[in-house]
């Protein structure tokens, strides 16, 4: 049972963290550099103090 876990789990787990983590990075991207640059050059400097 537990080397069947293993061997189904880890790589379903790896494939889920991946596929999240790459969607994180997909919504970061969308917000901070497609609208943030949406034609005022000054947005990405505002943002840092």
């Amino acid at each position: 049972m537990i080397p069947v876990l293993l061997y189904y789990g880890v790589p379903t787990a790896v494939i889920a963290v991946t596929l999240w983590v790459g969607f994180l990075g997909w919504r970061f991207y969308v917000k901070e550099v497609l609208r943030g640059d949406s034609g005022d050059t000054t947005a990405g400097e505002r943002d840092h103090g």
